[in-house]
């Protein structure tokens, strides 16, 4: 029987607590913030997961974004809403006006109050915003909603700028003065309510854009989680076994280590 003196067995050993050691690490890191890939251990898949990371914000982005233009819409709609009353009242005083058992201190009455309410509705065009935006005063030109996570407008925007043109009693065409002032109400009346179809359509069409977008984000963050996220009965298992050999390898370092003692003993 033959005893020789080296180091190989130790150096073996010691290549297997170090491979040991790194797993370990790398599974408790992984358990630590949830997350199994890094670019230095998987490239293409980290590639793959920060596409995936940009549509998913983008997406999300876009649903707030859509949310925001159906929110300017409703505003819209509510001054378009106010106008629309005020040019009912109109045509109802302006019937009123017509009857011949009226005084001229009567249609005169009428004047007035049609007057007030013509005033009432070129406030609201003014006036009705949405933050600093004017929506029904013809200045908000054509508004457009990125309703998208990408560049192409195509499939990426809407426009909403259509439904907010100037409904001014000079852009609605209203003279009291003018023998058609009853046709003029009516067209006025078919334009606002035209203008309030639009934006239901619109509102809708954005709504189930909205829908869209978030089944298109959950796909997305479920892709996502699969490529980047830790299975942690996998890692702790991992960590388990990793941690047996680490200690199986300490254990048997320190035994190699002793042999050259028991060479000394056979001198």
């Amino acid at each position: 029987m033959s005893f020789e003196i080296n180091e190989v067995t130790s150096l073996i050993l010691q290549n297997s607590l170090k491979s040991a050691t790194e797993e370990a690490e790398k599974s408790m890191v992984r358990l630590s913030h949830g997350k199994q890939v890094q670019a230095m251990e998987n490239a293409a898949n980290m590639m793959i997961a920060e596409g995936m990371e940009s549509q998913r914000r983008g997406s999300r982005q876009a649903i707030e974004n859509a949310q925001t233009g159906m929110n300017m819409l409703s505003t819209a709609e509510s001054g378009l809403s106010g106008i629309n009353d005020n040019l009912q009242r109109v045509r109802e005083l302006a019937v009123q006006r017509e009857n011949g058992t009226l005084s001229n201190a009567d249609r005169s009455a009428i004047d007035s109050e049609i007057d007030a309410l013509t005033e009432e509705i070129d406030r609201v065009a003014k006036s009705t915003s949405y933050g600093d935006q004017k929506l029904l005063d013809g200045s908000s030109g054509e508004v457009t909603l990125q309703v998208g996570p990408n560049s192409e407008a195509e499939t990426n925007s809407v426009k909403i700028g259509d439904a907010l043109s100037s409904v001014s009693s000079t852009d609605l065409g209203l003279d009291k003065t003018s023998p058609g002032f009853l046709s003029q109400i009516d067209n006025a009346l078919d334009s606002i309510n035209s203008k309030r179809s639009d934006i239901g359509a619109m509102s809708n069409r954005l709504e189930s854009t909205i829908d869209s977008l978030y089944v298109q984000n959950e796909n997305l963050t479920a892709s996502q989680s699969r490529i980047i996220d830790v299975d942690v009965a996998e890692e702790t298992s991992k960590l388990t076994q990793s941690q047996i050999l680490q200690n199986s390898s300490a254990s048997l370092l320190a035994q190699a280590n002793q042999s050259p003692s028991i060479a000394s003993l056979l001198l």
